[in-house]
This record gives C-alpha cells, sequence and structure tokens, in this order.
C-alpha cells in the first residue's frame, strides 16, 4: 500500500521466514553457525531456546538450506505427540511404511528394529539424519524420555540420531523436571535466540528497507527507532508488524520520516502488547482523522486539478534536446502541461552525487513552453511584489544574478514549471530542500505565456551539451516524472512567451 510512496520495490517488514530475508546481527549468524558445527560434528542433542517471535523457525529454515546434502532432515512440526506415536512418526519421514501401532499389526518394537535398520543404512552411505522438533514446550513428559531412548541408536563411533529442540523459555523449566532429568544431561549445546538492542533494532530496520529496495535518507527518526525498541522488546516479529504498522501511519499522514507519534498509534493498533497507553483512544481517534482527512484532501485535490493525473509509461519519459534545435527554440513554440504530485529523490549535479528528499509532495504542474520573441528587462514582471516570501525571492535573486553571469555554462536543465496560483505550493516544495545541497543548483525564471505569469524550476549549469545529457539520463526516475528537458541559459533571458 505504501510501497510507491517510500520509494520501495516490494513490502520490507513481511512476517513469514524468508532467507532472503535473514538478518545475520543480533548474534543470529554465530548462532546459526554453531548449530551447523554440532550437527555436522554429530554431537548428540541442541537445545535453542527463543522468545515468541524471535526468529527460531527464520533459524530452521537457514538450516535447511546451510546443512549440506549430507544430512538428513526430519521435522516434526507437531510437539504434542504421544509417545507411542512419536516412533511411528519419525519412522514415516524414513521413508518406512509403518502406520499407527493401533492402525497395524506391528509393534513399536518393530517399529524402532525397522527405523534402526534404515538409519545403519543411511550411515553407511555417510549420511547423518538429525531430527527437528518444533514448540519443544509443549512435547508431553513421556515423550521426550521417548526421545532420549532414540538417541541410544548409535554405532560405536556416532550417533545415528541427532535432535535439536526448539522452543520458547518454558522449555528451560519442562526439562527442569525430575523424570525428564537424563535428557537434560545428553544436551550438548545450550543456545539462546536474545533480543536485538536498540542499535541492532535500527539495523535491522535498515537492512530490511534495504533489501525492498530503499536507498534514500534514514525512514525511521531517532525518537521512532527508540520507540520501536522499547514496544517491541527487540524481537523481529513484532517489531516487523509495528514498524510495518508506523511506515502506515506516515503514509496516511503523508509524511517521509515516521516518527515517535507514529510508533505509538502502531502500538496502540497492536492491542496491547504491554501496558496499555493512556492515550490508546485518543490515538486511535487521530489515527482515524488523519485517514479521514487524507481522503478527502485527495478528493479536493481531484476536483481541482485543471487536467487528471496521468500515470503512463510516458510520464517516465525525459526529453533530450539537440544543440542544433535548441539554438532555433525561438522558433518552435509547444507546450506539454501536465499534473503530477511526485518526489525528488537524489540529485546530481555537474561536481557531485546529491542524495536528498523533500519533507512532503505537492502538486506541481509542468509547463514545457518555448520562447518566441524577447522582453526586455525593464518590462520583466514585479516579482517582489507578486511573491512576497523570503524564500522565493532568494532564489530569484540568486538565479538574477547567475543569468547574468553564468560563469561560462550554456545549458541547463528544466524540471518543471507551475502557475502563479501554486506559488504557495512552489514555496513548500523548495522549502523541503532548504540548508541541503541541492538547493544551490535549483533556480526560479518567471515567465508570461499567454497573460498568465509561470514560474519555471531549472537544475544546474552546463557548459557542454553532452555534460547536460549525461546528467538528465541519470535523474532519478521520480525527477522524469516531470519530463525535464535541455535547454539553453540564454533563452531564460526570454520571459514572455
Amino acid at each position: 500500500m505504501y510501497c510507491d510512496f517510500f520509494g520501495l520495490k516490494t513490502a520490507p517488514f513481511r512476517v513469514t521466514p524468508d532467507t532472503s530475508l535473514f538478518y545475520a546481527g543480533g548474534e543470529r549468524e554465530a548462532l546459526l553457525n554453531a548449530i551447523v558445527y554440532a550437527i555436522s560434528h554429530g554431537d548428540g542433542m541442541v537445545k535453542v531456546v527463543g522468545e515468541v517471535g524471535s526468529g527460531k523457525t527464520m533459524l530452521t529454515r537457514m538450516l535447511e538450506k546451510q546443512l549440506p546434502d549430507s544430512v538428513t532432515i526430519i521435522y516434526l512440526p507437531n510437539p504434542s505427540l504421544a509417545a507411542k506415536d512419536l516412533v511411528f512418526a519419525i519412522g514415516h519421514e524414513l521413508g518406512l511404511e509403518l502406520g499407527l501401532e493401533q492402525e497395524s499389526n506391528q509393534t513399536k518394537t518393530h517399529a524402532l528394529l525397522a527405523i534402526q535398520n534404515k538409519l545403519l543404512e543411511l550411515h553407511a552411505s555417510n549420511q547423518r539424519v538429525v531430527v527437528f522438533i518444533d514448540e519443544a514446550q509443549c512435547m508431553p513428559l513421556d515423550t521426550l524420555e521417548e526421545l532420549r531412548l532414540l538417541t541410544n541408536l548409535e554405532t560405536e563411533t556416532d550417533k545415528l540420531l541427532q535432535l535439536v529442540l526448539f522452543g520458547q523459555p518454558e522449555l528451560d523449566e519442562h526439562l527442569s523436571h525430575p523424570s525428564v532429568r537424563q535428557i537434560k544431561e545428553r544436551i550438548i549445546h545450550n543456545l539462546y535466540l536474545k533480543p536485538f538492542s536498540q542499535t541492532e533494532v535500527a539495523e535491522y530496520l535498515a537492512f530490511r528497507l534495504h533489501k525492498a529496495g530503499y536507498n534514500g535518507s534514514p525512514l525511521f527518526s531517532r525518537s521512532a527507532l527508540k520507540a520501536l525498541a522499547k514496544y517491541s522488546d527487540g524481537l523481529p516479529r513484532r517489531l516487523s508488524i509495528l514498524a510495518d504498522k508506523s511506515m502506515l501511519a506516515a503514509f496516511a499522514a503523508q509524511l517521509r520520516t515516521v516518527s515517535k507519534v507514529h510508533v505509538r498509534i502502531a502500538y496502540s493498533d497492536n492491542n496491547g502488547r504491554h501496558q496499555p497507553l493512556r492515550t490508546t483512544w485518543s490515538a486511535w481517534l487521530g489515527f482515524t482523522a488523519i485517514l479521514l482527512m487524507l481522503c478527502i484532501g485527495l478528493f479536493v485535490l481531484n476536483q481541482k486539478l485543471d487536467v487528471p493525473f496521468i500515470n503512463t509509461s510516458s510520464a517516465n519519459s525525459h526529453t533530450i534536446v539537440d544543440p542544433q534545435s535548441v539554438s532555433d527554440e525561438k522558433n518552435t513554440p509547444s507546450s506539454n502541461i501536465t499534473n503530477s504530485t511526485t518526489t525528488l529523490t537524489t540529485q546530481t549535479d555537474t561536481t557531485k552525487a546529491l542524495s536528498t528528499e523533500p519533507k512532503k509532495e505537492l502538486p506541481l504542474q509542468q509547463v514545457h513552453a518555448q520562447p518566441h520573441h524577447h522582453q526586455p528587462k525593464d518590462n520583466l514582471p514585479d516579482t517582489t511584489v507578486l511573491l512576497n516570501t523570503p524564500l522565493l525571492n532568494q532564489i530569484l535573486s540568486k538565479t538574477e544574478a547567475w543569468l547574468n553571469n553564468p560563469e561560462g555554462k550554456v545549458y541547463t536543465i528544466q524540471i518543471m514549471s507551475t502557475q502563479a496560483r501554486d506559488i504557495s505550493e512552489l514555496e513548500e516544495f523548495l522549502r523541503g530542500y532548504t540548508g541541503q545541497s541541492i538547493e544551490e543548483q535549483l533556480f526560479i525564471q518567471p515567465v508570461t505565456k499567454n497573460n498568465q505569469t509561470l514560474y519555471a524550476v531549472t537544475f544546474g549549469g552546463f557548459i557542454r551539451f553532452d555534460a547536460a545529457k549525461k546528467q538528465l539520463e541519470g535523474l532519478p526516475e521520480a525527477m522524469k516524472r516531470f519530463s525535464p528537458y535541455i535547454k539553453k541559459i540564454s533563452s531564460m533571458q526570454n520571459t514572455t512567451y
């Protein structure tokens, strides 16, 4: 829903255990390597404990990918098996036709013998067999004891069957029962999935966003990161859910930075994983109000626009003007008007890469107007009176000084034009770049077309046409939506079309 708004290729915080999104930080990679080492060296039993949502399932998926082909994995997702059914379930996973004891004439003794023969056969072909048991804290005590008996199947040098128990912290309490003290003694490795620290929370979010195609400035504010670390307890699944809902709240408010307010809204929506916030109802009302205002705003904007929003493949195209046609541009008037709501994400001037992001999207009209005659400077419109805004007047003064002395520059790139009635939106658009390096490369020139005042926004100055062309082709897709084109700086002296 918010992917296009934030410039993402895919949803960054899916909770399904996708191994391509495995985060190696938070000691996860070290723990994964420890389990692989234990299995590869034939250690009998491994226990992995972690809170709900700490990444145990993701760990099993990664083990399935990283363990060599010489390891046969048996995965038992149902820990509630009765002791009498456990042997038959393992035999079934080994490909043995055993059935359940009550459904066949085979006894558990016959099943154990068949399993042992199969394990010996696999061992002779240099295959190891490991059993993954998920949610092991739910396994009955007598079933745990049955597991211990299965670990007795061995040769003189190797265990025929290895066990890896995955469970919540209750597993430790479960194994402390006197009736299963022997299986506790056989656990060689006791591993724990720790929650993320605040620093790891920030790294995890950045990693996920990068995997989803995000390359902009930090999306979560410092206060938002601190709140996410607090409300998620550093648990990956809870963190992903809160981050996803926080970005949705920011999208509803049309803001490109997720703040603490959005995290609190997301936390409230998560329905009390911790103690309820005092502002739960107000947060709900605020979230609803934001969504309502967004819908109303979009409706009103749609009614006011002169030309409907155009979203076609051609919207991403840009125009390259040959130097010869540029020199003859005053003989080829044209007009290309497009309304678009967009964002400039990454700019590059002639000497350095600029990575910036405006504070919000604003409706700006794209007008490509070619001049057809020259108007003396004395007849320029009174822009100071017309605008009466310090920021725009400052850029206008900078533009005038630059045009008087372009320092040998011949070409520039026109990004867009906007009507005078939208001057407040233009100011807000430019304010998003105040204090950033791209501000130095932005210029505004007032022009008159059919007795209507327009303001052309241009970017950079170039001595050679091929340098301007290279810059134009390297513009980000978000900027290309305005269909920018190359023009001569000298043509900017002609302000009436």
